[in-house]
C-alpha cells in the first residue's frame, strides 16, 4: 500500500507568549476508497467520549456552552486572567495504514495563570475534553468526554489530582477518532480546510474555512477554550 504524505502548514497562536507559532502537521492518507465517518446520532468513541452526531449541521454548537463574549478568534495573553489558559499547539489527520483508523490529532498547551492561581490537574476538571469542528454548514464533527495523553508520564507516587506545572510547559493531546465526523465530509479535505489559506510567499491571507474548538473545565469549574482562528493584520 502506498501511502501518500503531505506538509500541512498553519499558525496557531501561544497564547503565553502571545506570539504566532508556525508548525508542521502531518497527514498521511493511503490511497483507495473514502475514509468511514460516524453516523448522525450520539455514539460511543473508541478509546472513550462520545460523538456529537447529533448535532450534526448544527451552527455554534459546543458541548460546553461558550460565554456570549468569547470568541476562538486569538487575542493578546492578559496577564491579570485569574486562572491558566489553553492553546493549540498543532493539530492534524493521521492515518498510517490501510488497517489502522484514521483519527485527528490535537496537541493541547497549558499557559500559567498569575501567581497563586489555580493549576489544572490530569483529570481536566473530570469531564474530559470537548472537541468540535465546524464549516460554514453547521458543525463537521465533534465528541466530548475526550480522554487525553499527557506528553510527560506521571510518577508513580502522583495522584491524578496532583497540579500541573503550566510553567514547565504542561502538554498533553487529544484524539477525535472517525467516528466523530459527521457523514457527507471526508477527513482530507476537513483537514484542509482548518488551515489558513496562504498565498505564494507562505504569508497567511485570510481565516481557515473551518473553525476547531476545544474546551475543557478548568481546576475552578471555569471553561479553557482555544481554537484555530489566527492573528492578522488589520
Amino acid at each position: 500500500m502506498s501511502i501518500r504524505e503531505g506538509r500541512l502548514r498553519a499558525a496557531v497562536p501561544w497564547l503565553a507568549a502571545a506570539a504566532v507559532v508556525l508548525y508542521g502537521g502531518w497527514s498521511m492518507l493511503p490511497r483507495g476508497g473514502p475514509e468511514e465517518t460516524g453516523p448522525a446520532r450520539a455514539v460511543g468513541l473508541p478509546g472513550g467520549g462520545v460523538s456529537a452526531g447529533d448535532h450534526c449541521g448544527e451552527k455554534g454548537y459546543h458541548h460546553f456552552p461558550l460565554p456570549a463574549a468569547t470568541s476562538p478568534a486569538p487575542r493578546p495573553a492578559d496577564p491579570r486572567a485569574p486562572g491558566p489558559r489553553l492553546a493549540l499547539g498543532s493539530y492534524g489527520y493521521e492515518k498510517l495504514s490501510a488497517r489502522t483508523p484514521g483519527r485527528f490529532t490535537v496537541s493541547l498547551l497549558f499557559a500559567p495563570g498569575p501567581k497563586g492561581a489555580p493549576k489544572p490537574s490530569r483529570t481536566l476538571g473530570g469531564e474530559g475534553v470537548a472537541v468540535e469542528i465546524e464549516g460554514p454548514h453547521g458543525l463537521v464533527a465533534g465528541a466530548h468526554g475526550l480522554p487525553v495523553t499527557w506528553a510527560s508520564p506521571a510518577r508513580p507516587d502522583d495522584a491524578d489530582q496532583t497540579p500541573l506545572d503550566p510553567g514547565g510547559g504542561a502538554a498533553a493531546e487529544v484524539s477525535l477518532p472517525l467516528a466523530a465526523l459527521c457523514p457527507g465530509h471526508d477527513p482530507e479535505t476537513v483537514m484542509e480546510r482548518l488551515l489558513a489559506p496562504i498565498d505564494s510567499s507562505n504569508t497567511i491571507t485570510g481565516q481557515p474555512a473551518y473553525t476547531l474548538t476545544v474546551s475543557l473545565r478548568g481546576p475552578d469549574g471555569d471553561l479553557l477554550s482555544a481554537g484555530n482562528l489566527v492573528p492578522l493584520d488589520p
